[in-house]
């Protein structure tokens, strides 16, 4: 039994050794893994920290930059509302646009009726031009006329002149041949 005895020592004693070196084990696990949890939380904290600050400030360059702009763009047309004022320069222009055309369709229609009243007057009352052109056309051929006549007359007077100086010639002539055939006998 002696040996059953020290295989016994032999195992406890192991058994022991790996009980003690398992807890030592743990014991260093523990100690890393807590010392890594504090690192682990400082670094969180850090970051945290770092982060807020780096909200805060951008928050504040942006309330400054929007600041920056605001002063920048005080004067700018885009804060009023554009469309609204586009439309109400739209609606103005197309009343503008209708008064036009009414007061142009007025001012023709007061041209057509002042156009039909001329033509009117004008088909109602006597002619008094285009009588008088009548009148001048009636005295032109008058006047052509009794030129006419003038120049026959003047024609007629000149060949009845002719005429009679030719009778006047022949007669002279035969005369003369009379008075011939009379003085000589003979012949």
């Amino acid at each position: 039994m002696d040996s059953s005895a020290s295989e016994r020592n032999v195992e406890r004693d192991r058994l022991l050794r790996r009980m003690e070196h398992n807890a030592r084990a743990r014991e260093r696990a523990a100690k890393i893994s807590g010392i890594l949890y504090d690192e682990r939380n400082k670094k969180k904290e850090a970051f945290l920290q770092e982060h807020s600050d780096f909200r805060r400030t951008f928050l504040s360059t942006m309330a400054d930059r929007e600041q920056r702009w605001t002063t920048k763009t005080q004067a700018s047309p885009f804060h009023a509302d554009l469309w609204a004022e586009d439309e109400r320069v739209f609606r103005h222009n197309c009343e503008q646009n209708k008064l036009l055309q009414r007061k142009k369709k007025l001012a023709d229609m007061r041209q057509r009726e002042a156009y039909d009243t001329i033509q009117r007057k004008a088909t109602s009352e006597r002619d008094e031009l285009s009588e008088l052109r009548a009148e001048r056309r009636i005295h032109v051929e008058s006047l052509k006329n009794l030129k006419a006549i003038k120049d026959v007359n003047k024609s007629n007077t000149r060949a009845a002149k002719v005429i009679e100086e030719r009778n006047k010639k022949e007669l002279d002539r035969q005369q003369m041949q009379l008075e011939r055939a009379m003085s000589n006998p003979f012949l």
